[in-house]
This record gives C-alpha cells, structure tokens and sequence, in this order.
C-alpha cells in the first residue's frame, strides 16, 4: 500500500530545487557580485540571492524529517542505490555533453576519474555531501533520540549552529575570530538534526512573522552595502554562504511556513506531487541546460547586470521545466528497468 504524501513536504523540494536553479544565475552565471552595487536593481537581486541561497538548507532539512526514524537495515541501505544509479547515469551523460558539446577534451580515464571525485557533473559535491550524511543517518537518529529532553536538543542546534554559522561571518577577510576546524561536517548536521527537531516538535510560525525574518535577514547584505559603501564597492557579501548566521534563519522560516501548506487544486498537486519526486534528478541534469542556455543568452542579450535581470524570468523557468522533463523521462525509463 502505498503511503499517503503530505503535500506541505513536496512543496518544499519543489521551492527547493527552483531555489538552486535560481540562485545559479546570480552566483554563478552572471556579474552581480563583480559590479558597481549602485543602482536599486541590483539591491533587488542581492536581496534574492540571499533568498534563492538556501535550496540546499532546505533538502538537507527534509531529510532529516524524512528520515529521522530510519535505522540500519538492509532495507534501509538498500534504498540508497537509487540516487547512486541516478548518479552514475547523469554523469555518464553529462560527460558525453561536456566532451562533444562543450569540447573539453579529456581521457576517458579522467573522465572515469571525475566520476569518482564528484566533478562530473559540477554540481554533484551535493551527492558527496549526502552519501556520508546518508551512512550515518541511522546513527545521528539514535544520538538524538537518546537526548532526554527538549531544551537539551535546541542546545545542540545551538551548538552546531555556532560551529556552522560563526566562522563563515567571521573568519574572512585575512581575519580567524573564531575556531573553524568542524565547519564543514557541522553544516549539513545543523540542518538534518533541524529537520529531525521539527519532525518531533511539529512547530508552527505565522506567514507574516515567517516573511518579516526572511526580508529581514535577506535585507542586510544590500542594506549594508547601501549604508556603507554608497556603491562605490562591488557587492560585498556578509551574509555569507547557505550555513551562514542568516541563510540558516531564512531556510528555517521558508520551511516553517510551508511544511505544514496544502495545495488545494487538483491538478496542481498532483504536479508539485510528481515534480518532488523527479527533483534530485532534476538537480544532477540542470548543470548541462545551464551550459545550454545561459551563453545563448548573454551572447545576444547581456550588456550589464541590470539590463539582462528582466532575462531572469525566462531562462531560470526554461532551465527548471527542461530540467524536469529529462527527470521525468529518466524516472519512467528507471521505474520500467526497476531502478527507482
């Protein structure tokens, strides 16, 4: 029998994988962090970036609501082989685009070579990220289960919290304030054992509170910027990366507001229903439409930042519908070889 979905869940990979599609034309495919921050266009994208900065936050927190019952059976590791396969058939075909498409001319051996070190496909550092957090989920749920009470669980958020999010405000810049040394295994923990909090806890957050503390935190990197240099200085970015001090209050709003969200049309669900479930899929193939659209765009369209923002609205909603179309065709060829 098949369990029932709750839609609030499929929801948010939904606004998850738009969130990294999006957040790539400001970080990685266009100049906003490269440009004179000096007109009120460009205070609108710094302030989206930051928004658009947390779709990763936001799968890892699924995760652990998902998965924060799960213990080490072999029914268990065995469910792991999907994103493995899915993995492996993505960078296969992201190889043969980056060798006959783009030209990159490498052995076969490199290519083998890239396979395994996560840069086949140059978004896949995520699946590296999820293959350790994955081995050692069942392990991080009996740690927190053995936690005897509430408030001793926030203080290991708040721990990890401040082992993710103060070095990345602080140590920067030529300057180490505070110690960094489990920064990195610390990020995707913070987020798991968040998602595993509010499975437990069930807590709620009215919308209007939820959207005042992400414009607030999203706010302060342009705000700063505005009040500091007058736009006499390229966008300086003080929020810092999606573990940072404010990325980790606008991923833990957005998702407060909407896991609990139902969606009341029909059709409509049974989309964000299906689109969830192709997301991961959808994450490994949207790097070669990436390579697809955005040089066909800024080769006849982009003159400065400002100008080619409006093009936002249409490359961003091209990448995600292309990218969901190959996810949904792979999911159909998989669940016919019995791979899904």
């Amino acid at each position: 029998m098949q369990t029932s979905r709750i839609c609030g869940l499929d929801l948010i990979r939904v606004v998850a994988i738009f969130f990294v599609i999006a957040g790539h034309f400001f970080v990685l495919h266009t100049s906003l962090m490269s440009v004179p921050f000096n007109d009120l266009c460009l205070f609108v994208q710094a302030t989206l970036k930051d928004i658009f900065g947390v779709g990763v936050p936001l799968f890892i927190m699924l995760t652990g609501y998902l998965n924060s019952n799960k213990t080490p059976t072999r029914k268990y590791y065995k469910g792991m082989l999907r994103v493995l396969v899915a993995y492996l058939v993505f960078s296969i075909i992201t190889i043969l685009f980056r060798k006959y498409y783009i030209g990159e001319d490498l052995t076969w051996l490199q290519w083998t070579m890239k396979i395994l070190d996560y840069s086949a496909i140059p978004y896949a550092w995520y699946i590296e990220m999820w293959i350790g957090l994955a081995l050692l989920t069942p392990f991080l749920n009996y740690m927190y289960k053995a936690i005897p009470s509430k408030n001793q669980k926030l203080l290991l958020l708040g721990s990890l919290f401040v082992m993710t999010s103060l070095p990345d405000l602080c140590n920067r810049y030529g300057m180490y304030l505070v110690p960094a040394y489990f920064a990195k295994a610390a990020y995707p923990l913070l987020f798991y054992f968040v998602g595993t909090f509010i499975r437990e806890y069930q807590p709620r957050i009215k919308h209007w509170h939820g959207w005042a503390l992400v414009m607030a935190m999203a706010l302060l990197t342009p705000l700063f910027n505005i009040a500091v240099f007058r736009g006499n200085s390229d966008l300086v970015q003080i929020a810092g990366g999606p573990g940072g001090v404010f990325h980790s209050w606008i991923a833990m709003a957005i998702f407060l507001m909407l896991y609990k969200k139902d969606v009341s049309t029909p059709p409509l669900k049974r989309w964000v229903t299906h689109c969830s479930l192709v997301s991961l899929e959808m994450y490994l193939c949207c790097y070669m439409f990436d390579m697809l659209y955005y040089p066909w765009f800024k080769e006849r369209f982009f003159e400065t930042q400002t100008q080619f923002f409006p093009w936002f609205f249409v490359i961003v909603p091209l990448i995600f519908m292309s990218s969901y179309i190959v996810a949904s065709v792979y999911r159909v060829i998989a669940t016919r070889l019995h791979i899904n």
